[in-house]
This record gives C-alpha cells, structure tokens and sequence, in this order.
C-alpha cells in the first residue's frame, strides 16, 4: 500500500505512521487529563491527531501550545465516554501517550464527532 494514500480506519489507534512509513511506536498510556498533558508539552512534546477517514496530521512543535490552548483544551475529555455535545463544534478528543522507540513520546489525540 501507498503510504501517503494510508488513511485511520477505526480509533483506538493501534499503530502509527507518517509520510516515511510506519513507526515503532507504541500506547504506553491512555486516557490523559490536561495535567498530564501540559507536563509532556513542557519538555517539548508534540500532537499527533488521528480522526477516522484521514492519515495520522502532526502538528509542528513550534504551533504545539496553540494546538492545545485554542483546540485540544477545551474538548478533552477525561474519561471513556463522552457527550459529543457539551464540547465546542460537537466533537472532542481523547488523549494518549506513545513512545516512539528512539525517540521523545507522543501525544497522539483521537478526535470523536
């Protein structure tokens, strides 16, 4: 398969990729809260958005504490369920952290609509 073609299929995410190929990377923890999530972003961690029907859109670590303030934060959801409607555009995000092998984590965020 063309991997620039490789779109999500089904969340949760079971393996990851960009333009290069697949990763080695793996789900080291789920469901993360903003507390987690600002410490990671902190040392330099970046986002990963996965939404079904798309490939894996990284966002630049430079636009990382944007992404988080004007997008992630006010749709994050804490928990397994969610209420698509008490969050901004009808859609929210789950949060998880993967470990790239050689490399710093990931904050990949599954967006639910």
């Amino acid at each position: 398969m063309d991997i620039a073609k490789k779109i999500i299929t089904k969340l949760p995410l079971e393996e990851l990729w960009n333009e290069k190929g697949t990763l080695n990377a793996r789900r080291v923890s789920s469901c993360l809260n903003a507390a987690d999530v600002i410490e990671m972003l902190k040392v330099g961690t970046t986002f990963v958005v996965a939404d079904v029907g798309r490939p894996p859109y990284w966002i630049d670590p430079s636009h990382r504490f944007e992404f988080w303030k004007t997008e992630v934060k006010p749709r994050l959801a804490d928990f397994d369920q969610a209420f698509l409607d008490q969050y901004p555009g009808g859609y929210c995000y789950f949060a998880s952290k993967w470990q790239l092998a050689d490399e710093l984590a990931l904050i990949v965020v599954e967006r639910h609509h």
